[in-house]
């Protein structure tokens, strides 16, 4: 549970301190949030201070120290570390200074493993039923999440939403006569507009009418006892007790099914969809592009070739008319897109 979201400052140490906060505020007026970014280069800082670093100056040596891999690390760690230290070196580059810019081939080459877990249209029905069964047990803490889970699991699969997006949204961001959600502060800062179908927008309305506002602080649509809204550590945990209700194995750490996965079965259906009532996907990809909120067309794309993949039936269909903009699946698809 948690309170209105802020951009968390840091301190940087060291000789390029001021060149570090110099990137970190350009970054944010663009309309990055970069918290988790700023906390990592805060990092790096202090991680100079073993180093003689000259003034303006990001030199190699602490580059090639700062991106080289653990022995018990994992990739995406180290993976972070090189992308954050690449863009900084860029900014600083573009800035006059001196700056060495690390290749990819400089941190080897980075093995994961993520395959999302595309549930199938009649595990969604059963995770959904499971939901609407929910019951508030005798002296809950939380009387009211019988309400709110059902409507909140729907959100992130019928409109595709992150899991943060969903559990932020304020009652100002759900306009019922319209059926619209109003999306601020994404994952890459930016604001955009949900349309929702009849039905889900009905489910929000029912929701509404049993929803508790609280006048005197901020109006959570989805708001937790304590006033403030559900983490994700709270929504995972019913995630996982309504799929085991729903006879929805668990497949492991690292092999779902995760939240996630909810908004990548969205993608999946609605291309399966559009392929089946032959759509032009050429059109209809990049509307689904900016109905996700993704950063570009790339993150997007790679949902052909899973639909394609899952749905064997499709597969010649969708080569034959569309194998052009169909990339390589990559097991490093981002989870969190």
């Amino acid at each position: 549970m948690h309170d209105e979201y802020k951009y968390k400052n840091y301190e940087f140490s060291g000789m390029l301190a001021n060149h570090i906060a110099d990137f970190v505020s350009e970054k944010r007026s663009i309309g990055y949030i970069y918290n988790s970014e700023a906390k990592l280069l805060r990092n790096f800082s202090e991680f100079s201070l073993n180093y003689k670093v000259a003034e303006n100056v990001l030199s190699e040596e602490v580059v090639r120290a700062w991106i080289s891999k653990k022995v018990t690390e994992a990739d995406k760690t180290c993976y972070s570390r090189f992308s954050i230290i690449s863009q900084f070196a860029k900014y600083m580059s573009r800035q006059g200074y001196s700056a060495y810019i690390p290749d990819k081939t400089d941190v080897g080459k980075i093995h994961k493993t993520f395959i999302p877990y595309i549930f199938t249209h009649e595990e969604i029905k059963l995770f959904l039923s499971a939901l609407d069964t929910m019951e508030t047990p005798p002296n809950s803490g939380a009387p009211r999440r019988k309400y709110i889970f059902p409507v909140l699991f729907r959100l992130l699969y019928c409109c595709g939403l992150r899991v943060s997006e969903a559990a932020k949204l304020k009652g100002e961001n759900v306009d019922l006569d319209n059926g619209i959600l109003t999306i601020q502060n994404s994952k890459f800062g930016n604001t955009r507009y949900v349309p929702m179908s009849k039905q889900m927008t009905l489910k929000c309305i029912e929701y509404n009418a049993t929803r508790l506002v609280n006048k005197t602080g901020i109006d959570w649509f989805f708001a937790a006892p304590d006033g403030g809204y559900y983490d994700t550590r709270g929504i995972y945990s019913i995630f996982r007790e309504y799929l085991w209700k729903a006879g929805i194995s668990h497949h492991g750490k690292g092999k779902g099914p995760r939240l996630h996965d909810l908004r990548h079965t969205f993608a999946v259906h609605c291309l399966q969809k559009w392929v089946s009532d032959n759509e032009d996907l050429t059109t209809a990809l990049p509307r689904l592009s900016a109905y996700m909120g993704h950063h570009d067309f790339t993150a997007t794309e790679q949902y052909l070739r899973l639909t394609a993949e899952i749905y064997p039936e499709f597969s010649e269909l969708m080569n034959r008319n569309y194998g052009f903009i169909i990339p390589r699946l990559e097991r490093c698809q981002n989870e969190k897109n």
